[in-house]
């Protein structure tokens, strides 16, 4: 009796624990049923887009508040699209896990934005030019962004091994890099860059009067254009290299 006492206590305490992990720690999964459809919703205005997750996201010059999913029917209502402080915040939703098994493409029109940032594996990449007095593009994790910008100052930042390519003008570029992600620039042409390299990634620019940089590292910083001034401190292996 008391074996058979013990036995039920021991199953009764699994199984509290196994659903006590389900209904407080663990997440909901969902794998795509391939069956793409696209999806149209509307916010307010936003001043900036920071995307979470893997997916697709192509800027297009238009009135804002008018986004478009494509993707599978299944997977679309676990994406959040929200307003916070100004900007435009794309994700899924807590407790879930997510598996595409077709591409997933978020469009979102932008009229003024001043900001772009992404965390995680997926894209954003721009069909116009993006105009700001001041502008910021980041990037966590291993994804990748490609803009078009013109602005006064530009700051680029990398957390991570992803790729930032950008194109356009601008009186000045302030970049940092942490990890062995890459900051693609040649086609941004500036007055003046002022850069971090702290790990083994590396910054491409075209800078026409100055560069100042600091590297910790074997990250490198290659520069076309003729500045009158290259300042740079260097801890390890990195360098700055002229590539004309």
């Amino acid at each position: 009796m008391k074996k058979k006492a013990f036995l039920t206590s021991l199953i009764l305490t699994i199984t509290v624990a196994v659903n006590a992990q389900n209904w407080f720690g663990g997440s909901t999964k969902i794998k795509g049923n391939g069956n793409v459809i696209t999806e149209t919703r509307t916010t307010a205005d936003y001043d900036g887009v920071s995307v979470g997750g893997s997916f697709d996201v192509i800027l297009v010059k238009g009135k804002e508040g008018k986004i478009t999913i494509e993707g599978e029917e299944n997977i679309i209502p676990y994406i959040e699209t929200e307003i916070s402080g100004d900007v435009l915040k794309i994700q899924y939703k807590k407790n879930t896990n997510i598996s595409t098994t077709q591409k997933l493409t978020i469009t979102v029109p932008y009229d003024d934005i001043e900001s772009v940032a992404l965390g995680g594996s997926g894209t954003i990449s721009s069909t116009s030019l993006i105009e700001a007095d001041n502008f910021k593009v980041s990037l966590g994790g291993s994804g990748n962004i490609t803009l078009k910008v013109a602005a006064d100052n530009v700051k680029a930042s990398i957390g991570g091994s992803g790729n930032v390519n950008l194109e356009g003008d601008s009186n000045e570029l302030t970049c940092s890099i942490a990890g062995s992600g890459n900051i693609s620039a040649y086609g941004l042409e500036v007055n003046e860059v002022y850069a971090n390299v702290a790990g083994s990634g590396n910054i491409k620019t075209t800078v026409k009067s100055k560069i100042k940089a600091k590297l910790v590292g074997s990250g490198n910083i290659y520069y076309k254009g003729n500045p009158k001034k290259v300042d740079a401190k260097t801890v390890g292996s990195g360098d700055i290299i002229n590539k004309n």
